[in-house]
């Protein structure tokens, strides 16, 4: 059943993470999912999560194509995560 693209928060090992994480199984976190949402590159992803949301210990995996990161607090984390949230709700963009 598909769903509206939808940023979900958690803490772990005092890092906070976010994404869709509704159904991994059918890949609702892919991390090139909010570059769509945006309309922006990767390149433009990556800076905007840096300079905008504070995201720090960014890691990109080749192999598994992976992106991950993280914010040092909540705010940023759920700053980021209601402006993704929003867009996607105003695109309609649908997953899975």
């Amino acid at each position: 059943m598909a769903h509206i693209y939808k940023v979900t928060e958690w803490e772990c090992n005092g890092l906070w993470k976010c994404g869709d994480v509704s159904a991994l199984a059918a890949d609702s976190n892919k991390w090139w999912y909010p570059c769509n949402i945006l309309s922006i590159t990767p390149v433009e992803y990556v800076k905007m999560l840096i300079n905008k949301f504070n995201a720090v210990d960014l890691h990109y995996t080749v192999k598994g194509n992976v992106l991950m990161y993280s914010f040092t607090t909540l705010a940023d984390c759920r700053k980021y995560k209601n402006f993704i949230n929003k867009v996607a709700r105003e695109k309609n963009f649908t997953i899975y």
